[in-house]
């Protein structure tokens, strides 16, 4: 009697187990299903309130805006819509369509012939390199104005005309045949640029404030680097540095017998910068003097004086007469 009771007891456990873990089951699936709902409710509550809030859009005034944005789904789509159509991209797209290969590549060409990009930095402190959207044919490359390599990057393609206002694309960007693009994109015609570092003159000390560096004498070095408008604008970026000339501001001699030698893949794009620091011994920092960059095609052989800039792209007060004396070598 005790051995069938004890068999019941197991069977009820059994069933009582499988029920439990029946219920379990339907629980976790209701707990989904809600959390679904919730999502979709929050989804729908925000898209109402967005639409609450968008406003009419005055038919004169889109009689009078000039660009339209649009949003990018695939290029046999994009090239349909009308010439006034801009797209907009992140600066990660337009290293992810490089990245993709010469086929997106010539696409996004395509596309800016006829049609707008405009390029946007990643966030409101950052910068990016605009070349590479330039060489893309984007006709806006829009950038923060934080003082960093990237925005003296493009101070420099716009000192091409003096600062008067937009630079023309190259030929090739806007050429009906291919084979100037692959012709550019294939790189068959490089520039190799030989600058080497003589002296520099009237290099005022660094706009740090900390009292100690204020009132030594600086120890300029000078760093040059170049910025090429190919797919080799994915690679890290050539520099030469020169060596560190003690307690001279007025008149650093380097007179370097190495030179910074480059090759520009693209040199209808290109742009060499050059950066001015000084070398405080006591932090070991390098503390921002001056720069400037100067587009390949703008650069003459022979000796040339190379006008720097402060971090506000000025050349006034201590930086009026701040230059660096180089020798140019093109081949």
């Amino acid at each position: 009697q005790a051995e069938l009771l004890a068999a019941n007891a197991c069977e009820n456990a059994q069933a009582l187990t499988k029920i439990a873990n029946d219920l379990r089951d339907k629980k976790e699936e209701a707990k989904a299903v809600a959390a679904e709902k919730a999502g979709a409710l929050e989804i729908a509550t925000r898209f109402k309130e967005k639409k609450r809030r968008v406003q009419p859009i005055s038919k004169s005034l889109s009689e009078l805006t000039l660009l339209h944005s649009c949003n990018y789904r695939t290029w046999i789509k994009s090239m349909e819509t009308p010439n006034w159509t801009v797209h907009n991209f992140p600066d990660q797209k337009i290293v992810k369509i490089a990245e993709e290969g010469k086929e997106e590549w010539t696409k996004i060409v395509e596309f800016n012939k006829n049609h707008f990009t405009r390029a946007y930095p990643p966030s409101s402190s950052r910068n990016y390199n605009p070349l590479l959207p330039w060489a893309m044919g984007c006709q806006f490359a829009s950038m923060n104005f934080t003082r960093n390599q990237f925005m003296l990057v493009n101070d420099g393609r716009f000192r091409e005309n003096g600062n008067t206002g937009y630079v023309l694309k190259p030929e090739y960007l806007c050429s009906d045949s291919l084979g100037d693009l692959d012709d550019a994109m294939g790189c068959h015609r490089p520039r190799k640029v030989s600058i080497r570092i003589l002296s520099g003159f009237y290099l005022p000390k660094s706009m740090d404030t900390n009292p100690g560096i204020q009132k030594r004498t600086i120890n300029p070095f000078v760093v040059v680097t170049m910025y090429d408008g190919s797919p080799a604008s994915l690679l890290p970026l050539p520099t030469f540095s020169s060596r560190v000339v003690k307690g001279n501001g007025l008149n650093p001699v380097w007179n370097e017998t190495e030179a910074a030698s480059f090759t520009c893949l693209n040199p209808a794009l290109g742009i060499v910068s050059f950066t001015v620091y000084d070398h405080d011994d006591v932090s070991k920092k390098d503390l921002f003097i001056g720069s400037a960059a100067v587009p390949i095609r703008c650069i003459r052989e022979g000796y040339r004086c190379v006008s720097l800039f402060d971090s506000n792209n000025s050349r006034s007060g201590a930086m009026k007469f701040s230059s660096l004396f180089v020798e140019v070598k093109i081949i």
